[in-house]
């Protein structure tokens, strides 16, 4: 069994509980041996560090075992996982991609979207071994495409990675969810 999972949702919207029970649930279901999370989540401020103590927590008073994973940016950790025996869980995709926007702010314009397309074609081409490899993967991402475009180019460009990002996520899933109000809708 191998498959990508896709879920999305705006912020608060219940998305973390929802994959983080359903890996648990798949991993028990498909009797694997690991349960990954990859966690991509940087103390940057007080919200965001509240924020991963709390995933932290609940992770700790679960009732299985969580391999966690700190991938920032760079993908190196995730070669340590092997996917035939895991489900991996990674939250969120949307902190991974600002990440690297972060990361490559400091070169110039075409160097910098040189280096993002990189880092996205390696992260698709991690994902696409780890389910030809058996693997059973869950992507958490926020939707925040809803919002008018904003006055501030950055912003934009991040909107149309993360746009692009998803629909190519959407295309290769097997299955794609999206939350709102702790209310699930499937839509693949």
């Amino acid at each position: 069994m191998c498959k990508l999972v896709f879920i999305t949702g705006g912020v608060r919207s219940g998305k973390s509980a929802f994959a983080e029970c359903y890996a648990k649930q798949l991993h028990q279901q498909f009797e694997r041996t690991y349960l990954y999370y990859i966690a991509s989540g940087v103390a940057m401020d007080e919200e965001m560090s509240t924020r991963i103590k709390r995933h932290q927590e609940d992770r700790q008073g679960s009732a299985v075992v969580w391999n966690t994973i700190e991938i920032q940016a760079d993908l190196g950790p995730a070669e340590a996982i092997s996917p035939k025996q895991s489900v991996i869980l990674w939250d969120c995709i949307t902190t991974w991609l600002s990440n690297v926007l972060y990361k490559t702010e400091e070169l110039d314009e075409n160097g910098r979207m040189v280096e993002i397309e990189k880092y996205l074609g390696k992260l698709k081409k991690q994902l696409i071994q780890w389910t030809k490899d058996g693997g059973i993967v869950l992507l958490v991402s926020n939707e925040i495409l809803d919002e008018p475009n904003s006055s501030y180019s950055e912003v934009n460009v991040y909107r149309q990675l993360l746009g692009e990002l998803h629909q190519w996520i959407a295309h290769y899933s097997d299955e794609a969810y999206e939350m709102d109000y702790s209310k699930v809708k499937r839509w693949k």
